[in-house]
């Protein structure tokens, strides 16, 4: 069971379907069940509050992911599957544009593009694969005398590839709450839910009866039921916030794929960069929110030795993340004694692939469709 956090009683309660998970994804499952079928009474929960977890946590990269994450996948998938895979990225981006950012002025966001980046040639030489072309996938090639005046004499070139989005992941979570509670969809927070019963689901302090119910609590997945033991691993994600001493010129998104860092400026003078985890692969496997001081250190030298920046430290934290051994999402329905559905384990890609993942997980619970799309890379059976 998740951790109990909540301090009041709550009288047992019923709905048509119950979402377990406040974040991004369980958010907006909630919103395209509602778009399909706003006949249906939800309910969602989560055991803290809405964006406690990675989600509210991360850089606000929503993206479609940097050119090495689609190089591995042209190799392990092949092209074909890949390159669907790029389009279910653009889909989702477009997707979250034209249904939330679009009409909502309370989000701060800011439309740019991404660069997966290169220090030197030898770099970007020891990266190409022949059987991976870049452009394939909407990556183009900027070279030195293309990159922003801030990465110049930094790097060797990036491959670029947008239209994406800086945004403030927790207003972006916000919004999604305030949509659903003006649908009438009831969002309870600090209530943890315990087991999947033969007509509901129990929690620390009541019953919700219910038809069916989603699971989409991604890192936490183990800690609901061991049948995720082996199927989904929590692992954490470390970010720094810097204010620079002098501001960096180049507004994109940044992934330095053989650094594993990723870094945005939220503002002027203002810079989040995040990962490392590789220093400490086996030491970042866990739920706990912790930072450690090998991978914040790596974050340091990074600001110091690459970017060459002096800066002063704002904060420092950490989110659990949920990955596969695929490294893609399980979107699918469990074997359980109620309808039982399961959306997790992004492997980090879950700002990117989230909303449109959630509407293929909606189209699931509404009888729209009767595999989801990720089905179809890797069917996994869940016996609950």
């Amino acid at each position: 069971p998740l951790v109990k956090t909540h301090s009041f009683n709550t009288p047992d309660m019923s709905a048509d379907v119950v979402i377990v998970g406040g974040g991004y994804v369980g958010l907006s499952t909630a919103f395209w069940i509602s778009e399909y079928r706003p006949d249906l009474k939800i309910i969602l929960l989560d055991r803290s509050h809405i964006g406690a977890g990675a989600s509210g946590r991360n850089a606000g990269f929503l993206t479609h992911g940097s050119a090495t994450f689609y190089k591995t996948l042209n190799k392990e998938w092949g092209a074909e599957k890949a390159l669907s895979l790029r389009k279910f990225a653009e889909e989702s981006i477009d997707l979250v544009y034209h249904n939330i950012l679009k009409s909502s002025p309370e989000i701060k966001f800011e439309k740019t593009n991404s660069l997966t980046l290169f220090q030197n040639e030898q770099m970007k030489e020891a990266w190409q694969d022949p059987a991976f072309s870049p452009e394939d996938y909407n990556f183009q090639w900027k070279g030195p005398e293309d990159l922003a005046p801030g990465l110049k004499g930094k790097f060797f070139g990036a491959y670029e590839t947008g239209p994406e989005y800086k945004i403030n992941p927790m207003q972006l979570l916000s919004t999604l709450k305030m949509t659903l509670e003006s649908r009438k969809i009831q969002v309870i927070e600090n209530l943890s839910a315990f087991e999947i019963t033969p007509d509901g689901i129990s929690t620390e302090l009541n019953t919700i009866k219910c038809k069916q119910v989603v699971l989409a609590v991604n890192g936490y997945f183990p800690k609901f039921h061991p049948a995720f033991k082996d199927l989904i691993t929590p692992c954490r994600a470390q970010m720094m916030a810097v204010e620079l001493e002098d501001d960096i010129d180049s507004n994109s998104l940044h992934y330095d794929s053989p650094e594993r860092v990723y870094w945005r400026k939220a503002q002027d003078k203002i810079l989040l960069i995040g990962g490392k985890r590789l220093l400490d692969e086996a030491g970042e496997v866990g739920d706990f929110e912790k930072i450690s001081g090998k991978i914040q250190a790596g974050l340091e030298s990074y600001l110091k030795d690459l970017l060459k920046v002096n800066y002063k430290v704002i904060n420092r934290w950490s989110g659990t993340m949920g990955f596969t051994e695929h490294e893609l999402p399980l979107i699918t329905k469990s074997e359980a004694t109620l309808d039982t559905y399961v959306i997790g384990g992004f492997s980090g890609h879950g700002m990117g692939f989230g909303f449109r993942s959630a509407q293929e997980m909606a189209k699931l619970v509404t009888g729209n469709i009767k595999q989801s799309f990720f089905d179809s890379f890797k069917t996994v059976k869940i016996k609950l």
